[in-house]
C-alpha cells in the first residue's frame, strides 16, 4: 500500500507539474497576441487644410526627429495612434467657413491660419470636412485614418 500512495502522490505533482506549464504558456500566448495588435505610440502630424475660392485640399506632414534635428516629411496618410495638429489656411480673396470633427470655424480671413484641434486619433476611419467656396457651393472631402 505504501508504494501506492507514493506512486499516486507523484503522479499528482506531475499533474500540478504540466496544469502550471500549461498555464503558462497559455498567458504567454495571449500577451503576446495582445502586443500585436497595440498600437504603440504615434509621431506628431501636422495636417493643413489649404482653401481658396475654388477648392479645398489637405496636405500632411510627420515629424521625424533624429539627432538634434526635427525634419517634416509628407505623407499620404493619417495613421490611428498619431498626434495630430490641425491647421486651415484660407489662400483665397474671400473668407470661408470651415468645418471638421464637429468644429465649426468661423470664417478663415484670406491670408488667415487658424489652429483649431490637437488630438490624438484613436480610431479608424473616414472623417469628413467642408467649407463654402466663393461660388456657394459646399466643397467637401474626407481625411482618412489607416
Amino acid at each position: 500500500m505504501g508504494g501506492d500512495r507514493i506512486s499516486v502522490l507523484r503522479a499528482r505533482r506531475l499533474t500540478a507539474i504540466l496544469g502550471a506549464g500549461v498555464a503558462l504558456a497559455l498567458l504567454c500566448s495571449s500577451v503576446s497576441l495582445a502586443g500585436s495588435r497595440t498600437t504603440q505610440p504615434g509621431k506628431t502630424v501636422l495636417v493643413y487644410f489649404v482653401i481658396n475660392d475654388q477648392k479645398i485640399a489637405y496636405a500632411i506632414y510627420r515629424t521625424m526627429q533624429g539627432g538634434n534635428t526635427n525634419e517634416l516629411t509628407l505623407q499620404r496618410y493619417v495613421v490611428r495612434g498619431d498626434f495630430a495638429k490641425f491647421f486651415v489656411i484660407n489662400r483665397g480673396k474671400k473668407p470661408h467657413p470651415f468645418t471638421f470633427l464637429g468644429k465649426k470655424l468661423g470664417s478663415v480671413k484670406p491670408g488667415g491660419r487658424v489652429r483649431f484641434a490637437r488630438r490624438a486619433l484613436l480610431s479608424r476611419g473616414s472623417f469628413p470636412y467642408s467649407s463654402k467656396t466663393s461660388r456657394g457651393k459646399t466643397d467637401r472631402g474626407v481625411l482618412k485614418v489607416y
